[in-house]
């Protein structure tokens, strides 16, 4: 199905040079006052231009301009556009499928709308030659992408609830209940039409009483005026004017009492608000697709919702996106991208030049990065990592969930400040084999990575992706594996490398193997060389090792972390002096 699949914003408030891809459902996550809500006023006004104000120029010596694609236009989906001058104006702008079109304003002028004239594109995919909208072509843009829907945070709810404003939510919920209305109903609408036979100036039927006062106040005034023809006109009466005359109110079912939805508090109207729009979505699932696909464009939308409710129209919004709808909104909340979703998500941030700027969504990312992107972008986030990845500045890998809760509370007991105030997150992605994969996606997407891990990844899953499989270290690091197999009784593979048996673990092994002096050697050797890849592995073998404990496990961890609590840093500093060797390479990346 046809969608605004690019948008380029240039100049527009916080948005310098901004170029998102869009989707079916586009999730905008980041900080506040990051741009995400600039993002989709410039989506809205690219389908319905308006005048500027003097204040959204970035730099008021600039020109803003605001460019889109629409994808998918075929040569069935133009016949269908009503109006056949309307598909001839449109047709020769649509190359391989797509519309480029663009406004731009300078001050606060009305903008000036143009097409993409030609198939020339720049070295970021911009067309490079406009020209002005010919005659038809707005009415065949507006017959595929109508005005959208555009629902604001709190500070316009009663606004757009307003029965009869065009965009609004109800008036979005009007349209699309209407047609199976009038076709149940057509009595209603027979009725009407004869009405208005009966009272306008030119109806078929028009009343001989009406006719006749025509006369009388004609004649009455030809002593006065002559030449003069009056006549009485009933406006035309419409069903949608029923639909606009009509009051939301809400009854409460305890007292009884009734009150309009706009003298309920906030948290109520938009329970409304978001309640419209899932009976939107279940409106949709049993409608058939029609030529019109409308943008619902929603700022914040988890705003005083419960977490089932949130979740529940995470689900509503995303039956939209596949019933006719193309969704874009803004979250703060993890609960708004689920899993499924994290592919398309598109992180928006301030950049140092105090800009807004987007990363390239994850599902690109991962396709930029691997084959299979799909696999990936679930095991990346298949932990609940969402929130921590998508609104941190810095992420940290970590092999397993110890190294994850411990590291935190050491950082705030050597800095002072929880890591997560210096937007930095600690990702436990619950081995080291997803580790190569999981940091080549978030370097795709922009977003700084470092990997802590234990000693065994540098000779083991590192190799091949960061260092070489086979080599003379290798050789040296088997050889001194086998002298430790041997005298301390641990399982050594048809690799050469240490493996899980009854009695001992591959992790004791390789602390075995980092406390012999070749292997500590071997090991030192692996922790410099991983450093070029941002990955600190732990030289000693684990985090447990550098803590001198034994057990893991829950209740270990669980110990660990009272323990540390009571810690002080100078303690850190002479008993674990590896913590801040740690955490100050960390800091550095």
């Amino acid at each position: 199905m046809h969608s605004l699949s690019k948008i380029h914003i240039k100049n527009f408030r916080s948005c310098k040079q901004v170029f998102l891809p869009l989707g079916d459902f586009t999730p905008l996550v980041g900080q506040n006052n990051a741009g995400k809500s600039t993002i989709l006023d410039a989506i809205r006004l690219v389908l319905a231009p308006k005048a500027f104000a003097k204040t959204d120029s970035n730099d008021p010596s600039q020109p803003i301009i605001i460019s889109a694609c629409v994808s998918g236009i075929t040569e069935e989906l133009i016949a269908q556009i009503p109006e056949a001058k309307h598909q001839a104006a449109i047709t020769p702008y649509c190359i391989n499928g797509d519309l480029w079109i663009r406004i731009s304003a300078s001050g606060s002028t009305k903008p000036t709308t143009e097409v993409w004239e030609n198939a020339g594109l720049d070295e970021q995919g911009l067309p490079t030659s406009w020209r002005s909208y010919p005659t038809g072509l707005p009415q065949a843009i507006s017959a595929l992408l109508p005005e959208a829907l555009h629902i604001r945070a709190m500070d316009d709810v009663q606004e757009d609830l307003g029965k009869g404003k065009a965009g609004s939510t109800i008036r979005g919920l009007l349209d699309e209940i209407m047609a199976p209305i009038l076709t149940a109903h057509q009595e209603v609408q027979d009725a009407l039409t004869a009405v208005r036979n009966i009272l306008g100036a030119d109806g078929e039927n028009r009343s001989p009483l009406l006719t006749e006062f025509d006369t009388s106040a004609t004649n009455a005034l030809s002593s006065f005026f002559p030449g003069l023809l009056l006549n009485l006109d009933v406006p035309s009466i419409d069903v949608k004017e029923f639909f606009k005359s009509g009051d939301l109110n809400v009854t409460d079912e305890i007292s009884g009492q009734t009150r309009r939805f706009d003298t309920l508090g906030s948290g109520a109207q938009r329970a409304i608000q978001m309640a419209l729009i899932r009976l939107l979505a279940d409106i949709r699932k049993t409608r058939d697709q029609d030529l019109a696909r409308r943008l619902l464009l929603i700022d914040e939308p988890e705003i005083f919702l419960h977490p089932q409710g949130v979740r529940g129209l995470r689900e509503a919004l995303h039956v939209l996106s596949k019933s006719g709808y193309q969704v874009v909104f803004t979250t703060h909340s993890p609960l708004m991208v689920s899993r499924d979703n994290a592919p398309e998500t598109v992180i928006v941030r301030r950049s140092r030049e105090n800009s807004s700027e987007v990363r390239i969504p994850m599902g690109a990312a991962v396709a930029q990065a691997m084959a299979e992107a799909q696999a990936q972008s679930r095991t990346l986030f298949e932990l609940g990592n969402i929130a921590e990845i998508y609104f941190a500045e810095k992420v940290i890998l970590c092999e397993g969930k110890t190294d994850q809760r411990l590291l935190p509370l050491i950082y705030e007991k050597l800095y002072g400040v929880r890591p997560e105030l210096e937007r930095i997150c600690f990702v436990a992605l619950g081995s080291c084999t997803s580790i190569p994969k999981g940091f080549s996606v978030l370097t795709a997407m922009g977003i700084k990575c470092g990997v802590i891990a234990d000693l065994d990844f540098a000779f083991t899953h590192a190799r091949g992706p960061w260092l070489p499989k086979e080599c003379e270290e290798m050789d040296n690091v088997r050889s001194v594996l086998q002298v430790v197999g041997q005298t301390q009784g641990f399982l050594i593979g048809g690799n050469g490398l240490p493996q899980n048996s009854r009695g001992s673990s591959a992790a004791d092994c390789w602390a075995a193997f980092a406390r012999t002096a070749d292997g500590q050697a071997l090991a030192n050797t692996a922790h410099e060389a991983m450093k070029v890849f941002a990955t600190w592995v732990w030289p000693m073998g684990c985090i447990e090792d550098a803590l001198r404990i034994d057990e893991k496990g829950e209740a270990a961890i669980i110990a660990q972390e009272d323990n540390i609590r009571s810690w002080q840093p100078e303690i850190i500093d002479q008993e674990y002096p590896v913590f801040r060797s740690t955490l100050d390479w960390m800091r550095a990346i």
